[in-house]
């Protein structure tokens, strides 16, 4: 992309993506602690657990992906 003004607009809404994410990781974080019972950690729905595992995975493959974009953003912004 040629025009660095957009390439400086995308990186700044890349950035609002990967507050965004870090704000889902801490929400996630949270679920998963309510999910867990005090007795030796044994969760207290398997069920809901598994799936809320799973959305955590694919945050964690969106925050990645994120991160790489936002490199690649600097570097051609700069």
């Amino acid at each position: 992309m040629e025009n660095p003004r957009a390439i400086g607009e995308i990186l700044n809404q890349t950035k609002k993506i990967d507050e965004n994410n870090w704000n889902t990781s801490q929400y996630l974080n949270s679920i998963n602690m309510l999910l867990t019972s005090n007795d030796l950690g044994k969760t207290k729905d398997s069920g809901l657990s598994k799936k809320f595992e799973e959305l955590n995975s694919k945050v964690e493959d969106i925050n990645k992906l994120t991160s790489d974009l936002l490199e690649d953003l600097s570097r051609r912004h700069n």
